[in-house]
């Protein structure tokens, strides 16, 4: 599975910027498995408020 892209938001959360698709199969139909992750910078701005892949699962 390619890398999912994240970045750090002010706040220190992280954000998925390229792979919410992958991130959120993975969180589907493999809960608690280890997949690869990038930061790949960081943001001006929080991000924390922002839902979370689990929250947006059926």
């Amino acid at each position: 599975m390619p890398a999912i892209f994240l970045y750090r938001g002010s706040d220190g959360e992280l954000v998925i910027y390229d792979g919410v698709t992958r991130a959120t199969r993975a969180a589907k139909f493999c809960p608690g498995q280890l997949i690869p992750a990038e930061v790949t910078g960081t943001l001006k701005y929080p991000v924390g408020h922002y839902p979370t892949v689990l929250e947006k699962l059926p």
